[in-house]
Parts: structure tokens; C-alpha cells; sequence
């Protein structure tokens, strides 16, 4: 069986990696042709975790707001799409409807039951765990807007959305926010990664920011 994010970071956060930074797009329309070239060169196995992971959100109990707050969270940019009126769940929907371009039949399904076969309750609470623990650093750094919420959201997304997506969204706040973490807590998120079926990239992807001086 493949690994998931062979090539690194994929789905909804290994696209908040890719267009966050200056260069990034940051209206609806544009963030849009953006996905469409990336699926172009990756294929239909990133349009199927990219429109699982969206249609999870969409469908989460989780308001129009935290949503946002999540999205900054994994982007390091506040929901503001210039051009074009619409909430973040008509932007996922429109994400959604160009992943459903590069989709062969049974993509998104086959996609949802990898992902979900290394999903438990005690890899999910090793997950929270390393949220708990963590979070003092990751509040240090991450936006000031989403201090009080982020903690709190993260868990509900490993609680209601699975191990896999609420894993990587969880990583990627720690990424986008730049909180310091030892070599001992890298080795368990890798280990962590391991177990959910990620490739050695989808953790380790040169943006977490270790240090050599931790021992957490």
C-alpha cells in the first residue's frame, strides 16, 4: 500500500503549506486555478485526499468561524478571499467541485478507507497528548486572534474529524506558526506518522522548527 502524502504534506493542509508566504494567492478565484494546476501535476490520489478532507469540514459540527480560525491556523492567513463575496464553506465547496475534475471513480473512497483503517481511540489520544503538552509553545507563537480557540479546536478536530486529518492539522499549526519543538517530541510525531500511514515526509517535512536544545 502506498503511503499517504508520498511526496510530503497533502489535503487541506499540505495546501495551506503550499500557498501561504508572499507569493501565495489570496483571492477565491486565484486559490482556485491555483488547486487546479497542483492537481494537474499530482494527480488524482491529491484531489482525493484534498476533497475528503473538505468535505469533512463542511459537514463538521464546527461553525462558519472556527473553520476560519483553523484556516489560519494552517495557513498563517486570516479567511479574507478579495474579489468575491461567500462564506468558507462555499470556499471548500468550490475546492470540492475542482478536486471532483481530477477524480477517477472510487477515488475518494478508497482515499477515506486508507485513511480511516489506522484511525482508534488510543492513537487519537496519543495525538492529544502531544497537543497538550505542546501547547504552551504553540500558543507562544501562533496568531494572536486564535490564542484562546486554537487548543480547543484542534482537539475537537481529532475527536470529530479522525486521527488523519485532525493529525496533519495539528502539525501544520505547529509548521505555520513556527513553535519550537525537541528532537525527542519530533521522534514521536514521526512515530506517530508512522502508524497513521504517512510517508517519512508528511511529518518531517523541514518546516517544523526543532531544536537541539529542547528535551521536550
Amino acid at each position: 500500500m502506498e503511503p499517504l502524502g508520498p511526496n510530503g504534506d497533502f489535503g487541506i493542509s499540505g495546501l495551506g503549506m503550499k500557498i501561504r508566504g508572499p507569493y501565495g494567492p489570496t483571492d477565491w478565484t486565484g486559490t482556485l486555478e491555483f488547486i487546479t494546476t497542483r492537481l494537474e501535476r499530482m494527480g488524482s490520489q491529491e484531489a482525493a485526499a484534498l476533497s475528503v478532507d473538505a468535505q469533512r469540514l463542511i459537514s463538521s459540527t464546527l461553525s462558519n468561524s472556527e473553520l476560519e480560525f483553523l484556516w489560519l491556523s494552517t495557513t498563517g492567513r486570516h479567511f479574507n478571499p478579495e474579489g468575491r463575496g461567500g462564506d468558507i464553506r462555499e470556499f471548500l465547496a468550490d475546492i470540492a467541485r475542482v478536486c471532483s475534475g481530477f477524480l477517477c471513480p472510487g477515488d475518494a473512497e478508497a482515499f477515506e478507507a486508507q485513511a480511516s483503517q489506522f484511525d482508534s481511540q488510543e492513537i487519537r489520544r496519543q495525538i492529544l497528548e502531544e497537543l497538550d503538552t505542546v501547547q504552551g509553545s504553540l500558543l507562544e507563537r501562533c496568531d494572536a486572534s486564535i490564542k484562546e480557540s486554537i487548543v480547543s479546536l484542534l482537539e475537537r478536530a481529532v475527536g470529530e474529524l479522525g486521527a488523519d486529518l485532525g493529525m496533519r492539522l495539528f502539525l501544520r499549526a505547529l509548521k505555520t506558526s513556527f513553535a519550537p519543538i525537541g528532537l525527542t517530541r519530533l521522534a514521536r510525531l514521526e512515530t506517530l506518522g508512522e502508524r497513521l500511514g504517512y510517508s517519512d515526509l508528511a511529518v518531517a517535512d523541514g518546516t517544523l522548527n526543532t531544536r537541539f536544545d529542547l528535551t521536550d
